[in-house]
């Protein structure tokens, strides 16, 4: 079971009522004889909730530290790709510019992550986008990989900031940065979008909505809604201000960040033009392979070049 490490996410600091922890212990006995076990999350979750507090933080910064990145170059040579170090919020993050192997290509990818691991457990992603043949930008942020300090929601907007003008210093102008935003990384996507620049194009895929939103749809944990959290992460609202066309990708069968309580809810709030593509099939972290990575390819390639 690896439902901790994939916990994109799902994560918050909250104070349970009464009530809320009856129904929420009520649905793990539920849940235990449907399938004869407690899983370790569950467990871990009972031991908070009865010692008075009930922090899940270390589930949405899932992070690993790193002394040293080593990404794989089946795909991109080692030569096309430069180790960045930038400083945010006084702490060095890093991150990696890979250069297209079209030298005339004058676009570029700039990609925010999940909450899982460190960038280079998203090269896969990375890999996409060259064979698509673009420039990336891929970082991690505060806490994760080699990058110093450790993640909130400030230091991750923070890091996003960064790394835009990391790549305006490159030279590459607003209409040529299209904001990517997977699962966690859709927060620092949008909040970049809406507060520091116009990007060319921006993509959220598997975003959720709000803080108050993970919690009212607790697909994965059936979190009582007498939770609190303690980011915002509002997402949903800050797309009201971009005016860049929008793509939104979610998959139908998200089990971590419901689709309609979430990805919808972004899509109906952002502006025209916008573009909504539910995947069927596809889980939290599925949508590119549930696509088909030819036809992914080719829809988020169009999308930023037409």
């Amino acid at each position: 079971m690896k439902k901790i490490k994939n916990l994109q996410s799902m994560s918050f600091r909250a104070r349970v009522s009464v009530r809320g922890i009856s129904f929420f212990l009520l649905g793990l006995k539920t849940r235990f004889l449907a399938r004869h076990f407690v899983t370790a999350l569950e467990m871990t979750l009972i031991a908070i909730l009865f010692s008075g507090c009930f922090d899940l933080d270390n589930s949405l910064f899932n992070n690993d530290t790193l002394t040293a990145y080593n990404l794989r170059t089946t795909v991109i040579p080692e030569s096309l790709r430069t180790q960045v170090v930038l400083n945010s919020q006084e702490k060095k993050i890093y991150g990696y510019f890979v250069k297209s192997s079209n030298i005339n290509e004058k676009n570029v990818v700039l990609y925010n992550h999940g909450n899982r691991d460190h960038l280079q457990f998203y090269w896969d992603r990375v890999e996409l986008f060259y064979k698509m043949g673009f420039n990336v930008f891929i970082y991690d942020y505060q806490g994760y990989g080699m990058s110093e300090g450790e993640p909130t929601e400030e230091a991750i907007y923070s890091d996003a900031n960064v790394a835009y003008y990391y790549l305006q210093s490159k030279g590459f102008h607003d209409t040529l940065i299209t904001v990517y935003g997977f699962s966690l990384g859709g927060a620092p996507a949008t909040n970049l979008a809406a507060k520091t620049f116009t990007p060319r194009r921006l993509i959220l895929e598997s975003t959720f909505a709000s803080a108050s939103a993970l919690t009212q749809s607790g697909t994965l944990l059936d979190l009582p809604g007498t939770f609190v959290m303690k980011g915002e992460y509002t997402t949903a609202e800050k797309i009201k201000r971009i005016t860049s066309p929008v793509l939104i990708l979610h998959g139908v069968d998200d089990k971590f960040i419901d689709m309609e309580k979430n990805g919808k809810v972004i899509y109906n709030n952002a502006n025209e033009p916008k573009t909504f593509i539910a995947v069927p099939g596809a889980d939290h972290s599925e949508v590119p392979w549930k696509m088909g990575e030819a036809n992914y390819i080719s829809t988020i390639k169009n999308f930023i070049l037409n």
